[in-house]
């Protein structure tokens, strides 16, 4: 094991030991300037909500491979025509249901999305 030399040690004690993030501790307490005003905008932005992945990636990939070798001809990839339709449409479902659960405010939850924060934002005006 390496050890620090004694010269590149902190020669400040905190609490008669020395800080491991090798920062001096404020004297005073530091005065906080606030730069903007400490208030909430009326909205916020739905950025965040969007798809992280791609749906059916596997199943285009392995289309787009079948008409490659095929030349193209989608009578002989019916097989994986059927897979993507099938996946697009359990996507579709499923992504349904989630936009469905996502409107009614529910009490206790943890997490919000963009149009529910919205919603309560209406509800519960800054004052100005």
């Amino acid at each position: 094991m390496r050890l620090t030399p004694i010269n590149l040690r902190s020669t400040y004690l905190v609490n008669n030991l020395r800080p491991k993030n090798g920062r001096r501790p404020t004297r005073t307490p530091f005065p906080f300037n606030g730069c903007l005003p400490l208030e909430l905008k009326d909205s916020v932005s739905g950025k965040s909500d969007r798809q992280e992945t791609n749906a059916c990636l596997q199943e285009i990939s392995i289309l787009f491979a079948c008409f490659k070798r095929n030349d193209f001809v989608q009578a002989a990839c019916s097989k994986e025509i059927d897979a993507f339709q099938a996946c697009h449409l359990n996507h579709m479902v499923t992504q349904q249901k989630k936009n469905q659960d996502q409107g009614a405010l529910v009490p206790g939850a943890k997490h919000l999305s963009h149009k529910q924060v919205n919603q309560l934002l209406r509800m519960y005006k800054q004052p100005k």
